[in-house]
Parts: C-alpha cells; structure tokens; sequence
C-alpha cells in the first residue's frame, strides 16, 4: 500500500472534497497516478461531484488504469485523508528541495562563492514551498464581499493583555499570532494569560503545551483566572475564600457544576467535589479551555485535534501552541535535528493554513535569541500576521513590554503592561515602559543641576 493510493481510497470513499481541492497533480508521481487524477478532475468538473470508483470503471478504457482503480479500491486504511496528504505534501517537498539542490550544486558549485550558494539554495527552499503552498484555488472577484459580515466580527478576539491596546487591536479567526522570548522569559505565561481572557469572553480554547505537562498549565491558568497566589495554590496552602473561588472557576467548565458545588466544603472536600463532577457530569460543550500535552507533537497531531474539537466546541475561537519551535512536522525526525529551520518555516506556514482553514486565531510562542531575533530562522515570521517580542525587566519593575516586530493589518504599535507576579496575570492596565521612566529621570537630575547653578 502507497500513500498515494491510501489518500485516493479515503477521498473517493468518504466524498472528501476538501482533501481533494487540496490535492494538486504534481504531488503524486508521474505516470498511472498523474492520469488517474486528470481523470477525477474532468469528472468533477462535468458533474460538480466526485467520482465513485463504479464512474471510474466505466469511464476509463486504459488496461493499466483499470488495474490501478481495482488496486485502489482494495486498500484498507483508516489514516484521515488530510494527514495521508500532509504526509503525501511533505515527501513531495523534500523529494523536490533535493532533487533540484542536486542539480544545482553538480552544475555551478565549483564556479559560484559560498554566499551565492547559500542564497541560491534558499530561494530553491521557498520556489518549493510556494509550490506546495497553493492549497487553495483563486476565488472569483465577483464573489469576494468587501467587508466581513457582523458575524465575522464579533468572532474577532483581543489578546486581553492590555485594556488599552484591545481597544485599537483585535484580531480576526484567520490570523497567526507569536510571541518570542528567550528560554524562561515569559512565553508560556504569557499564552496562557490569553488563553484565559478568551475563555472569559466566552470561547473555546485548545491549549497544546510540549515542555510542561497539563497540571502546572492549568494551576497558572486558574492562579490568573482567580486571583489566587501561585506559589500557595500549587502547595494547597490556601485560605477559605480562596479554596472557594478554584471550586468556582472549576466548577463553571461542567453541566450542573454549581448543584454539586453547593454540596461540598471545597477547602476540605476539594478531592471528594473534584470526583464528584468527573464521574457524575460532564464537560460543557463552550466556554471550555483544554489543556493537551504531547512531547512528541507534531503539525499533523494539532491539525487533527483541532478539526475534531471544532466539531465538538463550535464556539471554539482560540488554538495556542506552546511552542512553535519544537513542533515537528511528522513523528519521523529531521534529518538535520530537531532545530531545522526549513522544518519551522514548514510548521509556520502550517499554522496559518490551518487558521485560515477551520476559522480559529491560533497564537503560537518561538524562541529568540539575545538580540530579540527569531532563533534559527527569522523565516518563521513570514506566514505570521502578528508579531510581538518580549521584554520585561524583573519582579521589581512589575511591567512587561510587548514589542511589535510585525503588523500585517495596521500599526505596529508596542505596549506595556502590569503584571502581577504571584499571580502571573499580565494586565489589564498598562504601566511605563522603564527605560522612558528612567530617561524623565535622568532628565529632572539634570533639571535639578542647572536650577542648582
């Protein structure tokens, strides 16, 4: 069984139109596969519907064809065809990429300098990934609306980060939004502040998390969402009215959890409350926030996890992935380790096509280096819509700035704001940036000296 003729089967089977848009003739090899596809194409075309593998028979009259249709037919597989053809779009690519590097360096490498080179062999890189990257046919001018409809809008979402700055930015379910930070400065806290206020407002969010596993997620989350001191909700050393509001905010995720809250003593019978809702209830179908952690993740997992829960949370409205620099792009490794920056910029532009495909913001952390540039390759910000860095200046300051590096729609405007950091929870108020504080500073000394004199 081929990749080529298991994605074919679940096409044909299942009437999967959307996997079959996607689907160019140039990612399947040349020969019996590449007329087959011409094939499907003319019947789509004539009848606006795929083909059943009957239609097929009967319309073709190649020997060879025919045994292809009834070799198709007969394969078994249960693999979704939109991860056969990720699959199908990654082997093309790297098959492509290689296939013309090699060319290139057996006609010019002797009579061409290193930078040359390098330059070359990096547009090669993007002819293919343009190539891969046309998932979409051209719409028609005279079926584009000019503006998104009301409901189109009210889809739009705030970072919640800075009350200030929502008030000018909101970003559509369309977008592709990083923030970056070095090693332990903030990128997942960050996320995870987002992650909060959307549910507040009343989405869904899918938070995939890769270095930290689900439990210290969600107790960061329920310390911003609740007020409650991190370091005293991780240890159970709380006080009363604080056990009250974790049962609260816990509670609201379940059908009925207010009833079986109302029962319970939460700051003694949290664990007896806890097992009551998990056995007795279930999840709400909105507003929900959902935490999965997978070390190994790769692009296809997100891309499948996010399609089913799109099913089962139509409200949801946010996809966060923590962080874009260990995605991989399938479960086998890269051929360059785990930092292959043709790799990021594969998992960039996959996390665009997969806002654009199921409406959802997906906001994504990357690693930068000392100089605040995206490590390993600043090609991962080409697909992105936003772009925020960030720069926050200890416990003493009690700020922290997001500077913009990138604004596809508008201004790239920076903010700053405060953070409370027993907490974690970044605004909503927005605070002096203290190299500004510090500059009025420096200036009313020098004031002082010269009224002294």
């Amino acid at each position: 069984m081929t990749v080529e003729s298991a994605l074919l089967k679940q096409i044909l089977t299942t009437g999967d139109f959307e996997t079959w848009n996607r689907l160019k003739q140039h990612y399947l090899p040349e020969g019996e596969y590449q007329k087959l596809w011409k094939v499907v194409d003319k019947h789509v075309h004539k009848f606006h519907a795929l083909p059943s593998f009957e239609d097929l028979k009967y319309e073709i009259r190649s020997r060879k064809l025919q045994e292809q249709i009834y070799a198709i037919e007969a394969v078994d597989t249960e693999v979704p065809a939109f991860e056969l053809l990720e699959y199908l779009k990654d082997q093309f690519t790297q098959t492509e990429i290689l296939d013309r590097m090699e060319t290139y360096l057996d006609d010019t490498i002797s009579i061409a300098d290193a930078k040359e080179n390098i330059d070359h062999l990096q547009e090669i890189v993007v002819q293919v990934q343009d190539r891969v990257d046309t998932a979409q046919d051209s719409e028609e001018m005279d079926t584009i609306d000019l503006f998104d409809s009301e409901e189109d809008l009210a889809k739009y979402l705030p970072l919640g980060l800075n009350q200030d700055y929502d008030i000018s930015y909101q970003f559509s379910p369309k977008d592709l939004v990083v923030v970056g930070a070095q090693r332990g400065h903030g990128k997942t806290f960050t996320c995870a502040n987002v992650a909060v206020e959307a549910q507040k407002s009343g989405r869904s969010v899918l938070y995939f998390t890769i270095e930290m596993d689900s439990r210290p997620i969600l107790q960061r989350m329920c310390s911003m969402a609740t007020g409650v001191p991190l370091n005293r909700l991780i240890k159970r050393n709380l006080y009363e009215k604080e056990w009250s509001k974790i049962g609260e905010w816990w509670a609201d995720r379940f059908e009925g959890g207010d009833e079986i809250l109302s029962k319970y003593q939460v700051y003694d019978q949290f664990d007896e409350f806890h097992y009551d809702l998990s056995r007795n209830t279930k999840l709400k179908n909105e507003a929900q926030l959902d935490v999965f952690y997978d070390p190994g993740l790769t692009l296809a997992k997100v891309i499948s996890v996010v399609r089913q829960k799109k099913v089962e949370y139509p409200d949801l409205g946010l996809v966060v992935v923590d962080y874009l620099n260990q995605v991989r792009r399938h479960n086998v490794p890269s051929r360059t380790g785990q930092y292959d920056w043709m790799e990021q910029i594969e998992i960039s532009k996959g996390l665009k096509t997969l806002a654009q495909d199921q409406q959802v913001l997906v906001l994504s952390a990357y690693q930068t280096n000392p100089k605040g540039e995206a490590r390993f390759s600043r090609g991962i910000l080409d697909a992105v819509d936003a772009a925020f860095t960030l720069e926050h200046w200890g416990k003493e300051e009690n700020c922290i700035k997001f500077k913009c590096d990138k604004m596809r729609n508008g201004e790239m405007k920076s903010f700053v704001s405060e953070i409370d950091w027993e907490t974690l929870k970044i605004g909503p108020h927005s605070a002096m940036d203290p190299d500004q504080k510090a500059e009025i500073q420096e200036n009313m000394k020098v004031g002082e000296t010269y009224d002294d004199l």
